[in-house]
C-alpha cells in the first residue's frame, strides 16, 4: 500500500467503521441538493455503507452520494456498465442526467440521480441463495463481454496474502494494551500464513468485471420475479471467483451467525456453483474450484486486517472472532470440502 492509499483508508475509516465518512439526511448540503433537485420531496435513506442513498418521493429518483475520494471518471464508467447491462436486458438501476451532467457536485463529493427500482429483498434461506447464485452467474456472463475500463475502488471486499501482510501491522499497533484483542490479531496473522500457502494468484484464474459486493441486499427481486442488481460501488476487474467467495462467506454468516462453521450445511455449495454455472453458461475452471474456499476463507480476514485504521480497532477485532474462526475451518478442511 502506498502512502497515498495509507492516507486515504485512514480518511475513510476515520468516523463509525460501520458507516465510515457516509453524509447522512440532515446534512446541510445533502438537504440543499435534495431541495434543488425536487422540492418537496420526502428523502428517505435506503442504507448503504460507502455512499448515502436516499429515494426521494414522490419524485421516484434516488440520490447517491459518493464518498470524497470516489472519482468521476470511476463514477461515470460504472454508470456505462449499467447503461449497457439494460440494453442487454439485465434490470439495474438507469443513471439520470441533473442539469445537463451525469455527476455532479454536493461539496466535495459526487453525486449522481438513478431511477428507483421497486423490488423485494429476498428471505435469508437456501433457496433465496440457490436463486441468487443464478442471477450471480447471469450477471457475470453479460460483464464477461463488456470492453469497459473502470478504475479500480480506492476501498473493496478483496486483497491477496500480500496486501493482508502489509496491513497487518498497523492492527497489531492498533491494539496493543488490549490482551484479548492482541491475542486474535495474532490468530489473525496465523490465519493470513496459512491462507498464503494456499492461495492462487490472481494472474492463474480467468479474470473480468466483477460486482464485488453481491448478497441478498444488492440482488432484490420485482413484484413478479424478475431479478434486480443494485449497488455497483465495487465493480471491478478482478478473478470472477471472488464474487462467489465473497457471496458464500456471508451466506454462512448470514445463516449461521455466531455458530460453529461445522455445523454449517456445507452439502449445499456444489449446488450453488451449479446454479452459477448454469446461468453463466461456463463452468469454473480446475484452478477457480480450488481456489473457491481459499478466496472464502480470505473475506474475513480482509475486514480483520483493516481494523487498524478504525477509530477503536481493539472493539473491532474483537467483533471479528465468530468471523475469523470460519476462515480458520475452511482452510483446515479446504481439502475435503464436497465441491
Amino acid at each position: 500500500m502506498n502512502s497515498y492509499q495509507h492516507s486515504h483508508l485512514l480518511e475513510w475509516w476515520k468516523d463509525d467503521p460501520s458507516n465510515p465518512d457516509r453524509p447522512l439526511l440532515d446534512n446541510p448540503d445533502v438537504q440543499q441538493l435534495v431541495t434543488q433537485i425536487a422540492p418537496g420531496s420526502h428523502a428517505t435513506d435506503l442504507g448503504g455503507v460507502m455512499s448515502l442513498n436516499a429515494r426521494l418521493d414522490p419524485a421516484g429518483v434516488v440520490l447517491r452520494v459518493h464518498q470524497p475520494f470516489v472519482s468521476r471518471q470511476r463514477l461515470l464508467a460504472i454508470q456505462q456498465v449499467r447503461f449497457c447491462l439494460s440494453n442487454r436486458g439485465l434490470i439495474a438501476p438507469i443513471p439520470l442526467p441533473w442539469r445537463n451532467t451525469q455527476v455532479f457536485r454536493c461539496r466535495n463529493r459526487w453525486a449522481e440521480l438513478e431511477a428507483y427500482l421497486p423490488h423485494e429483498q429476498p428471505k435469508p434461506k437456501y433457496d433465496s441463495y440457490y436463486w441468487m447464485f443464478g442471477a450471480l452467474g447471469t450477471l457475470h456472463r453479460e460483464l464477461a463481454t463488456l470492453d469497459i475500463t473502470v478504475l479500480r475502488p480506492l476501498v473493496a471486499t478483496y486483497a491477496p496474502p500480500s496486501s493482508l501482510s502489509r496491513w497487518l501491522p498497523i492492527t497489531e499497533a492498533a491494539v496493543q494494551g488490549d490482551r484479548e484483542a492482541v491475542d486474535i490479531v495474532r490468530f489473525l496473522r496465523n490465519l493470513v500464513s496459512r491462507l498464503r500457502r494456499q492461495w492462487l494468484p490472481a494472474s492463474h484464474l480467468p479474470q473480468q468485471l466483477i460486482h464485488g459486493d453481491v448478497h441478498l441486499s444488492n440482488v432484490g427481486q420485482t413484484s413478479t420475479g424478475k431479478t434486480v442488481y443494485l449497488d455497483f460501488g465495487f465493480l471491478a476487474y478482478r478473478p470472477r471467483v471472488h464474487d462467489l467467495a465473497y457471496s458464500l462467506a456471508f451466506m454462512v454468516l448470514a445463516l449461521q451467525g455466531h455458530q460453529v462453521p461445522e455445523s454449517f450445511a456445507w452439502q449445499h455449495v456444489p449446488r450453488l456453483v451449479e446454479e452459477y454455472e448454469a446461468h453463466a453458461n461456463f463452468r469454473l475452471t480446475a484452478e477457480e474450484r480450488k481456489a473457491l474456499l481459499p478466496y472464502t476463507a480470505a473475506v474475513p480476514l480482509y475486514a480483520a486486517a483493516l481494523d487498524g485504521f478504525t477509530n477503536d480497532p481493539a472493539r473491532q477485532i474483537r467483533g471479528r472472532l465468530p468471523f475469523l474462526r470460519l476462515s480458520d475451518w475452511l482452510l483446515a478442511h479446504h481439502a475435503t470440502m464436497p465441491g
